[in-house]
């Protein structure tokens, strides 16, 4: 196991697999991804090769270690040829609107409509039904991609990491055990405590020394009241006890719960490196890592949980295990772990690593950043861009203490990512202190990421999947996607799609905090549909539904019927990418195209529901919220929530005709919840929905 971690370790140390500021970075043979070329009138942020500053701040992995598989960027071809046409519908008398809602269509195009449907695909299949034109969103394909990547994750936290980390525990719990016996040091019972927690949370029956015990329930104790902030009692420190209230998917079974809170306690609570003590015990674990030969079972988890959503914002056993050998040498023993000198070598050394870039625990804003939040984690949290742009976008960054700017808004990604219309809304939020300054570099930043940093993973390529929503469309595209109201539209849909992101990903996903601040139906026809004509968005869903195929295979990581799907939702996201290509150079449909949008709801319902899942009624919904920021001053949360699928009626020209077409939409709400009730989907379903924000009155008429 040693010689295992000291190859890693050198690679990563010694041969410049990791920038200065610790993060691995790409070897110069690796090849980059083939770029797509961008469709006319783009405005949008476009992939370069990024300097060395400041975008060296993100982490591109070394695909050698971690790159599950490569991605490929699909071309996208389009000849701007797309001939104007007036708003006058010829099936106007077919649809119900309001005299307000039918305003609103004949003037710009388009109009979305709430509706009851908690489903995507039952609303295409009513349309199918009633011979409505059907018009496939982009809402409703990103949707689909959203299911497939959280019933995969849940399955395979339900048949593989749970028992994993379980095996991992119980090997790390009695190591512990046996330094406590040999050098009756009470930070190797600390450690002891430590793994039982876990293991406890894990499985009831999980066996707990007696000199342990005292620790172990009064932690539990708090974890189960998850009432927020309190003292830890074996660390010490302030820990968010709210943050072990199993949400997201993981309320599906007992089994993910469990798994919620166990994963939640390793990779939140941190072995703080100001602290000697706490660095010595982290010694004491990456030392019980290699005596048990354990970096391969941890690994089982950590490795697959990277190609989901990234490497660990916080140093791990990774680093440790570098640097104890370093300092220690290859056949190091417990009592050279005694030597004071030695352990101030360590610190030193590892203070001269990569600082975490996201703030995840109580600070006060007279306190160094760095020094509170650096240290050893065992299965950190991981880093995610969208958290480290909220982390630069809040106090202490923005604001003062006087005025501080304590929440972030969805919004702010999206302007961050390129969005000028996400700007223009932000405007408000200029009157904090170097929120526009901050904004300005995080725009410069990212506007800089190159291909390779946005398909290191499943989580980025998701991002980079939503960035052409934020292009403003030119005259290459149809009259009714010209306006500022369907910019508005397709703000829409980038922050409904990023709010599944967060939920899929809330155990994992390193969560920002501000600082403390001192009828009988006829028989039905086809009908001649549209495709809202989003290529790229399209392409490059393919390809994420390709790489995370792929990926997965090459680690017999994917059941037979979970394969089949992810390949029927490549080939359905290649068809409406032609599809779009299509119509945007003036092309006529093939019947077998047309079949494909009148058949769009069936496909859905097939490629969402499944045989094998780990599901409840609350997945028959649409409706999914996660909380994705955490103020310690107000003690709130930003809580960002989709609701049911919205009408939208479009003006489209089909085949010499103009017609409304109909369509699903997400509907996206952001608003504050107290972090002591942070909602789950069954909690989020039930409520009263607040309202929806306010910019989306440009396109949403209820």
């Amino acid at each position: 196991m040693k010689k295992i971690l000291t190859v890693l370790m050198a690679c990563i140390l010694l041969t410049g697999c990791l920038t200065q500021n610790g993060d691995v970075k790409k070897p110069s043979s690796t090849p980059q991804p083939t770029q797509s070329t961008p469709p006319p009138q783009s405005t949008g942020p476009q992939p370069t090769t990024p300097p060395s500053t400041p975008s060296s701040q993100l982490p591109v992995m070394d695909p050698s270690l971690y790159q599950f598989a490569p991605y490929t960027l699909l071309e996208v071809s389009i000849t701007c040829s797309v001939p104007g046409y007036s708003f006058d519908p010829e099936n106007l008398g077919d649809i119900p609107l309001t005299p307000d809602q039918k305003r609103v269509l004949l003037s710009q195009g388009f109009v979305v409509v709430p509706s009851g449907y908690q489903q995507f695909y039952n609303m295409y299949q009513d349309c199918k039904k009633r011979n409505i034109p059907i018009c496939v969103t982009s809402d409703a394909v990103l949707h689909t991609y959203h299911i497939l990547y959280d019933y995969t994750l849940r399955i395979l936290e339900s048949e593989h990491f749970a028992r994993d980390i379980l095996r991992l525990t119980q090997t790390m719990a009695e190591t512990q055990h046996d330094y406590y016996i040999q050098t009756g040091d009470e930070l190797a019972l600390k450690n002891v405590a430590y793994f039982c927690v876990a293991g406890r949370l894990l499985d009831a029956s999980f066996p707990t020394p007696p000199d342990a015990e005292t620790l172990v329930t009064r932690e539990l104790e708090l974890i189960e009241a998850h009432r927020g902030f309190d003292y830890s009692p074996i660390f010490e420190y302030r820990e968010d006890y709210s943050q072990y209230v199993p949400r997201g998917h993981y309320t599906r079974s007992e089994e993910l719960e469990k798994y919620f809170k166990a994963m939640m306690w390793y990779g939140r609570m941190m072995f703080r490196l100001k602290s000697p003590e706490e660095t010595k015990q982290a010694l004491y674990l990456v030392k019980g890592i290699q005596d048990t030969d354990s970096f391969a079972l941890w690994d089982t988890v950590y490795s697959p949980t990277v190609f989901f959503v990234g490497k660990s914002d916080d140093l791990s056993i990774i680093e440790y295990g570098a640097l104890i050998t370093t300092v220690y040498g290859d056949s190091y023993t417990l009592s050279d772990l005694q030597d004071v000198e030695k352990l101030a070598t360590f610190i030193d050394l590892v203070k001269e690593l990569r600082d975490p870039r996201i703030t995840s625990t109580w600070v006060r804003d007279y306190q160094d950043v760095e020094e509170e939040t650096k240290g050893f984690r065992f299965m950190g949290q991981r880093f995610i861009p969208d958290s480290y742009m909220f982390q630069q976008l809040v106090y202490d960054k923005v604001g003062t203490a006087s005025s501080p700017r304590l929440f972030p808004k969805g919004l702010d990604i999206m302007a961050v990512l390129g969005s000028e219309r996400a700007l223009s809304h932000l405007e408000p939020e200029k009157q904090y202190q170097n929120y526009e300054s901050q904004m300005e570099i995080l725009r410069s930043e990212f506007s800089q990421v190159d291909v390779l940093t946005w398909t290191q993973n499943l989580y980025w390529s998701w991002l980079y999947s939503l960035l052409p929503l934020l292009e403003e469309k030119g005259e290459c595209y149809p009259a009714f996607m010209q306006s500022d109201a369907w910019t508005d539209k397709e703000l829409n849909t980038a922050l409904g799609s990023w709010t599944e992101l967060r939920h899929d990903t809330i155990l994992y996903a390193k969560q920002s905090y501000t600082l403390e601040a001192t009828g009988i139906p006829s028989e039905p026809r086809m009908t001649r549909g549209y495709v809202e004509p989003n290529a790229e968005v399209y392409a490059r869903l393919a390809s994420l539904a390709r790489m995370m195929r792929e990926g997965l295979e090459n680690r017999d990581l994917l059941l037979p019927e979970y394969r089949g799907k992810l390949q029927t939702l490549e080939t359905l996201l290649l068809n409406l990418t032609t599809i779009s290509e299509k119509e945007l150079s003036g092309e006529d449909l093939s019947e077998d195209e047309y079949r494909i949008i009148w058949n769009f709801g069936d496909t859905l319902e097939t490629l969402v529901t499944f045989e094998t899942a780990v599901e409840t009624e609350t997945d028959e919904k649409v409706a999914v919220v996660a909380d994705v920021h955490t103020d310690v001053n107000t003690g709130q949360v930003l809580e960002e929530g989709v609701g049911n699928v919205f009408y939208l009626f479009a003006v489209v020209l089909t085949e010499g005709h103009i017609v409304i077409v109909q369509g699903g939409v997400f509907s996206y709400y952001e608003f504050l919840q107290p972090l002591r009730n942070r909602l789950t989907d069954e909690q989020w379903q039930s409520m009263e929905k607040p309202p929806l924000p306010p910019w989306t009155s440009s396109f949403i008429i209820e």
